[in-house]
């Protein structure tokens, strides 16, 4: 679901599987750990100040999959936007001081704003309204590095929650296990 009908649906403690995808889908976590550290830093403090549950994440080389159960008062627009800033800032300071020159001019002023960007400005979301398609978003999820090719097994994957469901494993980021 697009902008369109966002806000009809946007504070009704609802579960949403949400795609928000790099420019150009240029592989900028791929680049070093760290990378995917502002990810998670960014994901934790968006998630107390919204008081909001991850269900389920992975986290790719360009693009972000989630399972987020908001609660009614917050907006899943607004969660989005302040990971998405957060995010970007921190993303665009590390690769200047990492002198990633190619990837920082391909980053700039797309669009024409005159300003670096790292996210496409929209993101993809659907309202989850059963248990069956919350499932099958979750093994989507889940299987996403191993289609990609980046490992064999969905375990071999640390950013995936893949590993807090099979391993029990909250090393990376901890979810919430509320289903």
């Amino acid at each position: 679901m697009g902008l369109r009908g966002r806000k009809t649906y946007d504070n009704l403690d609802n579960t949403y599987f949400i795609t928000t995808t790099v420019l150009g889908f240029r592989k900028v976590f791929a680049v070093h750990n760290l990378y995917y550290d502002i990810l998670i830093d960014s994901l934790n403090f968006t998630r107390k100040k919204y008081s909001s549950y991850i269900i389920a994440y992975v986290l790719m080389p360009n693009h972000v999959h989630l399972i987020l159960k908001m609660n009614e008062s917050n907006s899943v627009s607004d969660y989005m936007r302040d990971f998405k800033r957060h995010t970007s800032t921190e993303v665009i300071k590390l690769l200047k001081r990492d002198k990633k020159v190619k990837l920082l001019n391909e980053l700039y002023d797309l669009g024409g704003t005159g300003n670096y960007r790292l996210w496409k400005d929209r993101f993809d979301d659907l309202i989850l309204t059963s248990e069956k398609t919350l499932k099958i978003k979750m093994d989507y999820i889940h299987n996403n590095p191993v289609k990609a090719g980046l490992v064999e097994n969905i375990t071999d994957w640390n950013y995936s929650s893949a590993r807090n469901y099979y391993l029990d494993d909250d090393s990376v980021l901890r979810v919430d296990r509320i289903i």
